[in-house]
């Protein structure tokens, strides 16, 4: 199935960066997704192909109209008049991923078999930051099952430095021979 949000991002994207706003969008977008978090109803009632895109445009503007910048107001107007208010969450999605790229910001999955403190985290990310040449954003999470080490994973790539990982490789080898 086609993701027809990302032209919708990338068009708010371009009026933000004309004007300087990409972190007022991302705020906008913020708004948006906590009142979908606090209604989750409203995805339903916006996506609802016999809601006239009037009735949604209404809402829309009368839940955030004063709330968000006015050319994001006028592009909740643009996204219920073309049936993609059902799709905001994507837009946003798209949007955090496109303003990442153009500011060569990159996530980056650690998994580790303990937690790390913030020292270490502050090192690995010192030293990504170096190897990958951009900001990074550290997700940290658990999983006792590596034993020791970590897997660290970005877009294209996954660096298994676990225990486990070597476990495995040790076992393919013996496997083969």
């Amino acid at each position: 199935m086609v993701d027809n949000s990302l032209p919708y991002a990338q068009a708010l994207l371009s009026l933000a960066q004309d004007a300087n706003l990409e972190d007022a969008y991302l705020n906008d977008f913020e708004k948006v997704e906590m009142v979908f978090d606090q209604n989750p109803e409203l995805h339903a009632w916006l996506a609802h192909p016999a809601i006239t895109a009037q009735d949604k445009e209404k809402l829309l503007l009368d839940i955030f109209g004063e709330d968000v910048q006015p050319t994001f107001a006028d592009f909740l107007k643009i996204a219920c008049r073309h049936q993609m208010s059902g799709d905001l969450l994507k837009i946003d999605r798209n949007y955090r991923a496109l303003l990442d790229e153009a500011r060569n910001v990159q996530n980056v999955f650690v998994q580790s078999a303990a937690p790390l403190d913030d020292d270490q985290k502050a090192r690995l990310q010192r030293a990504l930051e170096k190897k990958l040449g951009g900001t990074v954003r550290l997700e940290c999470s658990v999983d006792p099952a590596l034993i020791a080490g970590m897997k660290i994973r970005t877009g294209d790539a996954v660096l298994d430095a676990s225990y486990q990982g070597q476990l495995e490789k040790m076992k393919e080898q013996l496997m083969k021979s």
